[in-house]
């Protein structure tokens, strides 16, 4: 579990950085849906889900 990890950041930091770039080719488009389809077979997208849902929580919720 834990070599998939290390590759679903890898990845994910290869995303980030392709999309901060401003380019985006169909390569690009290929890359992030096998992201999403791997971290959806590893069964990783439940915690970061949490995470993402808990921290936008945290930031919007107004006193």
């Amino acid at each position: 579990m834990s070599l998939a990890v290390l590759l679903i950041a890898f990845i994910a930091v290869v995303v980030i950085l392709l999309v901060r770039s401003g380019e985006l080719r169909t390569w690009h488009v290929t890359l992030t849906v096998l992201l999403g389809i791997f971290l959806d077979r590893v069964h990783v997208t439940e915690p970061i889900v949490y995470a993402v849902t808990w921290l936008v929580q945290g930031f919007t919720h107004t006193h």
